[in-house]
């Protein structure tokens, strides 16, 4: 479990990172990880927007929890890689 938390806050802060500095890669990035069009809007939102989960699921007219889900997805298809 530790370990998991560790991997994800370390994909998180990289996430943050490599947004805020390289956006096009950015959305490369997220193009090639994943194909469901709701996902890339969220990483899309949440790193180089920088909106929190809670107006993201507003702005998507979705639950949360939906939000929160799509985003697990991404990071895990990033912690595999």
């Amino acid at each position: 479990m530790k370990d998991q938390l560790v991997r994800f806050w370390l994909t998180h802060h990289y996430l943050r990172r490599t947004a805020k500095r390289f956006p096009f890669f950015f959305r490369e990035l997220i193009d090639e990880i994943t194909d469901n069009s709701n996902a890339k809007r969220v990483m899309i939102a949440r790193y180089i927007n920088n909106k929190k989960f809670e107006a993201i699921a507003i702005d998507m007219n979705v639950d949360i929890r939906y939000v929160f889900r799509l985003h697990k997805q991404v990071i895990d298809k990033l912690i595999n890689i």
